[in-house]
């Protein structure tokens, strides 16, 4: 699957079974520290996957059987029934990688194989998978959660109370806080200051685009970037999305539905101000940029350019492609961007971004497509046909970048947390 020829088969030899850093995810942490079990695929699988919701949706599938108030055994039917229509999605290539690595399944999902695959899986599900299962058979290291700067963060301290071996740290994500009428920023930053003392190594921030220059947000912006600065954080900019467009739908199901899109605001004027304003004070931290619409995608992953310096290699980082282009092309056109524009060898590869703990097969689709992309740019001429140094260059960007990415701080030796009040 996505291996193009031999050279693409031996670099993803090289890669496939490297540990995996998801930096960014919405995993609950309470999941990890309870060891969740799942009751039925429904469960794991669709229960809060508006991927999977989106695509039900564009096959005709009614909204009982996505969010509303249907048996889990009826929704799981409907997505099964609607997945031919939507051959060569990634939804349709992650599920049957899923249900193949996870479950040992390797029939096509459809409406006549369903009611097997709900049993075969469910039952393995009551016997012998968990949370705990799924991490220790994808060699997980580290999972970055998504946290509001007012969580207590007790589910995190409990984890690394205990004797879970992967490591799991919260991220400081105030994006509501910013849109206030009054932002205030040294009750943020007290949070900004127990998250690090808590284990957090990143910010991040999902907007629309960078805050106008001198508005509140823009300014408190400025801030948190130079807190990250101080203690060494990441900061992540996740630029373009336009959210809950269908308001009728968006009104009935919530946020986070399958009702957001990509918008079309200018994003790389903006960005390169506040980069600049950063850089000018010397308080530009190490920086990740996920773009939403690839409109402008070229010119983005262009400006970061200005402003990588050393000693950190790839300090700006155009990020793995993301949401609606995590698939086969946007990857692909991802990682010729960073090869064009930038020093591929630096990059930190993939995340998963997801809310299900069986999405880490994405990180297997991401290898094979990498192994696929290197080797073709060397069988072409454009890259060295040197199996060295394209297995070393594939395993860089599978794990060893990003684990030096998120150094200085370590992350297994701080001491025993306790809550601060």
């Amino acid at each position: 699957m996505l291996l193009t020829s031999p050279l693409a088969h031996e670099l993803y030899q090289s890669v496939k079974n490297l540990p995996i850093i998801d930096y960014h995810t919405h995993l609950p942490a309470a999941e990890i520290l309870h060891d969740q079990q799942f009751e039925n695929i429904w469960e794991l699988w669709l229960k809060h996957d508006h991927y999977k919701w989106r695509l039900m949706r564009a096959c005709g599938v009614g909204e009982h059987l996505i969010t509303g108030n249907a048996e889990p055994k009826e929704k799981f039917l409907a997505f099964a029934a609607s997945l031919p229509l939507a051959i060569g999605n990634p939804v349709y290539q992650w599920a049957h990688m899923e249900l193949n690595q996870v479950f040992g399944i390797t029939k096509q999902l459809n409406a006549n194989t369903a009611e097997a695959i709900w049993s075969e899986a469910n039952q393995q599900l009551q016997s012998k998978i968990s949370v705990s299962s799924l991490l220790k058979q994808f060699k997980v290291e580290l999972i970055g959660t998504t946290d509001d700067p007012y969580d207590d963060l007790a589910d995190h301290i409990d984890i690394k109370n205990s004797k879970i071996s992967t490591a799991v740290v919260p991220t400081y994500r105030p994006d509501k806080y910013l849109l206030a009428e009054s932002i205030d920023l040294t009750s943020l930053k007290e949070r900004h200051d127990y998250f690090h003392a808590s284990g957090c190594l990143m910010s991040d921030h999902g907007i629309d685009h960078i805050p106008t220059p001198g508005s509140p947000a823009y300014k408190a912006l400025i801030e948190i970037a130079k807190w990250n600065h101080e203690k060494s954080w990441i900061l992540q900019l996740h630029l373009g999305p336009l959210r809950r467009v269908n308001t009728r739908l968006s009104a009935q199901t919530g946020p986070d539905s399958g009702f957001d899109t990509m918008g079309s605001w200018s994003q790389t004027d903006l960005l390169i101000h506040f980069l600049n304003e950063l850089d000018a004070l010397d308080q530009l931290p190490k920086t990740v940029v996920y773009n939403l619409n690839p409109n402008e995608s070229a010119s983005l992953c262009c400006a970061l350019q200005n402003f990588q310096q050393a000693p950190s290699a790839g300090k700006l980082q155009y990020g793995a492609a993301w949401w609606h282009l995590d698939n086969v092309p946007g990857i692909q056109a991802q990682l010729d961007l960073t090869t064009q524009l930038s020093a591929i060898g630096t990059h930190i590869g993939m995340l998963t971004d997801s809310r299900s703990f069986t999405s880490y097969v994405r990180h297997d689709y991401y290898r094979r497509i990498l192994s696929s992309f290197l080797a073709e740019k060397a069988i072409s001429g454009e890259m060295p046909n040197d199996k060295s140094l394209l297995s070393q260059t594939a395993q860089n960007i599978s794990y060893y970048n990003v684990k030096e990415y998120l150094a200085p701080q370590p992350i297994h030796q701080s001491p025993p947390l306790t809550l601060i009040s």
